[in-house]
């Protein structure tokens, strides 16, 4: 057993370096995540989230920067230097798949100043790459995002038109069976209380744990299918150091199951909704509140005079005998 326990251990260490899978800004978990995130925000919602971004790297303690801090700070800076006139080289492989909009110039001093933290400690980001040549040409890609936003005379180039938000799979199904353009407020539409309200948010709920797991399973699939490309182009190294057919295919099995179940999930969840509102049985919950809460808080004229049904019990308790 114990031979076997050491070459499983000397296999995880010809990988590159945890999370990563090469040398570009994108090319580790922590970018991917930052990928999705360009991906996921509106326009608007871009500059103030990068600038907390580069803040909170500058205004962390003297020493080096957590590595996935230091991973999302270079896959921001890399976006924003892909803006910049002679920035061809940037290599945005496993980046936004959305266009970036045209993002505001003052950024980019921002940027390069979070970049100057990470480059002060680069030497130890390097020694953690098991392959120390990978770790130089990891820098030397990070050197070039500097110098590009060094140059005072660039400017942010036009993009192509960026689409309002991605919809994936459970928003998809809200809008194809329900007509709506934002499924998170479906519940709005019936009586708090009801029947349809409550199935409402429970199908609100679902629909983003299916929108999240489509999520996480395109990411994971174009993370293989770009480790997969590099064999197709002759580096059969790919799959040797990142293990891309033992793990990452029981990774998408396993989100793909999870995936199915989910939908599922939701399809029930819809058919339940529909059967709910297509009964009525928010009317019967208004009714029912209604009279809730006439029994609650009864009015002066409620007290005053009894109810018809109750007045006619009193008529009909004191009639005369019968002779």
């Amino acid at each position: 057993m114990q031979p076997a326990r050491q070459a499983r251990r000397s296999t995880t260490l010809r990988r590159p370096l945890i999370g990563s899978w090469d040398t570009g800004p994108f090319h580790n978990d922590a970018a991917v995540a930052t990928a999705e995130r360009f991906d996921s925000l509106f326009p608007h919602e871009l500059p103030p989230w990068l600038q907390r971004l580069f803040d909170v790297a500058v205004a962390m303690p003297k020493g080096p920067l957590d590595t996935d801090m230091v991973q999302e700070v270079v896959a921001a800076a890399a976006v924003i230097a892909s803006q910049c006139p002679g920035a061809g080289d940037v290599n945005l492989n496993s980046g936004p798949r959305e266009p970036v909009p045209p993002l505001p110039a003052d950024l980019r001093p921002k940027a390069a100043a979070a970049l100057d933290r990470v480059l002060a400690h680069a030497d130890g980001e390097v020694d953690r790459w098991h392959v120390r040549e990978r770790g130089k040409q990891w820098l030397g890609n990070v050197q070039r995002i500097r110098l590009i936003l060094a140059d005072p005379a660039s400017t942010p180039e036009p993009a192509a038109p960026r689409p309002q938000r991605r919809v994936f799979a459970g928003q998809q199904l809200l809008r194809d069976r329900f007509g709506v353009e934002d499924g998170l407020d479906m519940h709005a539409r019936h009586p708090k209380g009801s029947p349809a309200h409550a199935l409402a948010d429970l199908l609100e709920r679902q629909s983003y744990e299916v929108d999240t797991l489509d999520r996480e399973l395109r990411a994971t699939a174009a993370r293989a299918g770009e480790t997969l490309a590099q064999v197709a182009k002759g580096k059969h190294a790919a799959v040797q150091t990142n293990g891309v057919l033992r793990f990452t295919g029981i990774e998408l099995e396993t989100l793909g199951a999870r995936f199915a179940l989910a939908n599922r999930d939701l399809q029930e969840l819809a058919n339940r909704y529909e059967y709910a509102v297509a009964n009525g049985t928010d009317l019967v919950a208004a009714q029912r509140s209604a009279a809730a809460r006439t029994r609650t808080t009864p009015s002066a004229t409620a007290e005053a005079e009894p109810p018809p049904a109750v007045a006619g019990l009193a008529a009909s308790s004191h009639r005369p005998p019968r002779p």
